[in-house]
């Protein structure tokens, strides 16, 4: 029985939900995705290295960085367990669309540099150099296998590496700190070097598009066919770089109601509305986030509910319910209690669904085409 607060809130979701589910092309299938970012990419490397971080006095508290990390062989054979367990209508089971990051900084290199050259390693050498991850690129080809995690591209890295460079290259105190645990992590202005295809001039987007065509051949090499979607860090990113997503093979692009470009200031971006299978000029279409499960974000609020009167909305109005979750909610390598909570609540939230509407099925970002046509 839901008590007042869960009412209200589960009512609040459901008419911002409405908002965005009021336009865009209709599917009257009842169909989820669950959009997952960030597989395959850092975050703090280890516990000792939280711990060192606030030793140090960096403001890790209310950071991603104090529970997120590389995903461990635990991680995802636990995540595929609960995914596994539930069903859509075509007896086939709910499917994490898993973006991936296609590699990390290699640090010994960078360092050799003097912080004058960005070198990066492959994210599948990086999985051998984490202590419970070697097998991790076969549980991901397992995955994909009994069809709960489909990779798609999410970018070569997660991180604006010149402007990390840069602060490196200042002797910021912080940054060389978190360095040498082998993190990104700076403290407050880290945000800012998580935006991998933001631009602080214009001058970056040829560069950009370098990335993007070697990430995505990374993509082809790894999993032998093409990503068909794309989904930008931190919804951020120029229309300048989607013709070398489209030739690449691209056709969706990922993202939330309202896409942020660049302007060459950090956090001051041109917001441009998308709505479900609106096309552009290129051709490409955009896949609409209208539904939150982010566990790890926020303990105070009820996401099962919450997330379950999106997904009302959704097919109240004749659309996917289409999930966001990050993969900090379902990690558990330097807090085992941070993926007990995520995976205890998917558990609930898929159970709900399949409950609720015996006739739903379960897809992949990749399988939109399908259901369009």
């Amino acid at each position: 029985m839901k008590n007042k607060s869960q009412i209200i809130q589960g009512l609040k979701s459901y008419l911002a939900a409405s908002k965005t589910n009021a336009k865009g092309a209709s599917i009257r299938e009842k169909i989820v995705i669950i959009e997952s970012d960030d597989w395959g990419a850092i975050r703090t490397p280890s516990l000792e290295a939280v711990k060192a971080f606030q030793k140090k006095g960096l403001e890790i508290a209310d950071s991603i960085y104090k529970v997120d990390a590389l995903e461990s062989q635990d991680d995802l054979e636990l995540l595929f367990e609960v995914l596994s367990k539930h069903k859509g209508s075509d007896g086939l089971p709910a499917k994490l669309t898993a973006n991936a990051i296609m590699g990390n900084p290699d640090f010994d290199k960078i360092r050799a540099s003097n912080f004058t050259e960005f070198h990066y390693e492959k994210f599948t050498d990086t999985f051998q150099k984490y202590p419970n991850h070697a097998n991790n690129l076969n549980l991901w080809f397992q995955g994909k296998s009994n069809g709960v995690f489909q990779q798609q591209f999410h970018g070569r890295e997660h991180l604006n590496y010149k402007r990390w460079l840069s602060v490196l290259q200042q002797q910021n105190e912080a940054a060389l700190f978190c360095f040498d645990w082998n993190a990104t992590y700076s403290g407050k202005a880290d945000y800012s070097f998580m935006e991998a295809y933001d631009w602080d001039t214009k001058a970056d987007i040829p560069e950009q598009i370098k990335v993007i065509e070697d990430g995505l051949q990374i993509f082809k090499d790894t999993f032998g066919e093409v990503s068909k979607s794309f989904i930008a860090p931190c919804y951020n990113w120029d229309p300048l770089i989607e013709p070398a997503l489209k030739a690449q093979g691209v056709t969706w692009l990922q993202g939330i109601q309202t896409q942020l470009i660049p302007t060459g200031t950090f956090d001051n971006y041109i917001p441009l509305k998308h709505t479900f299978a609106q096309t552009n000029a290129l051709g490409l279409k955009y896949n609409v986030r209208n539904c939150i499960f982010e566990p790890s974000m926020n303990h105070n609020r009820d996401w099962v509910n919450s997330c379950l009167a999106q997904v009302s909305s959704a097919f109240h109005w004749n659309k996917l319910a289409v999930i966001c979750s990050h993969r900090i909610n379902f990690v558990g390598y330097i807090d085992p209690k941070n993926r007990e909570k995520g995976l205890k609540d998917l558990d609930a939230l898929l159970k709900a669904i399949v409950q609720k509407w015996p006739d739903v099925r379960f897809i992949s970002t990749d399988q939109l085409d399908t259901v369009l046509n």
